[in-house]
């Protein structure tokens, strides 16, 4: 059974790390270059070359793909762990206290397409039954 609170949706955005502190262990130093993948309201698996300890706060800022807008929040570590296979770093990131705008900005760049597409099939089918 799904535990997540907000939908996932899989797309890359740019992520600077511009500052951590905290956590079980000693967080790298700042600022880092990252991609966020995996965004939803509520948080974000990032990918980094450099390893977060879980429980570490993190200052993310986000350059929004879809919206081309940028945010800044911060997120606590949940879980970490290193892919081999890409030979890089992951760990997932719950936000913390999203204000106002960084939250509409996120809804915006996540919601943009998907709600184009419902319309433009919604369009399709009252094209449809006034055709007959």
């Amino acid at each position: 059974m799904e535990r997540r609170k907000h939908r996932r949706f899989q797309q890359w955005n740019k992520a600077i790390i511009t500052s951590a502190s905290g956590g079980d262990g000693i967080p790298p130093r700042c600022p880092i270059d990252a991609y966020a993948w995996d965004l939803s309201l509520g948080g974000a698996r990032i990918q980094s070359e450099e390893c977060f300890p879980v429980g570490a706060i993190v200052r993310i800022h986000l350059e929004l793909v879809r919206s081309r807008e940028s945010v800044s929040i911060d997120g606590a570590v949940r879980w970490s762990r290193r892919n081999e296979k890409e030979n890089i770093y992951e760990f997932g990131v719950e936000f913390q206290e999203c204000n106002q705008t960084a939250l509409q900005a996120i809804m915006k760049n996540l919601y943009r397409e998907t709600d184009r597409k419902a319309k433009g099939e919604q369009r399709q089918v009252s094209l449809g039954k006034g055709a007959m």
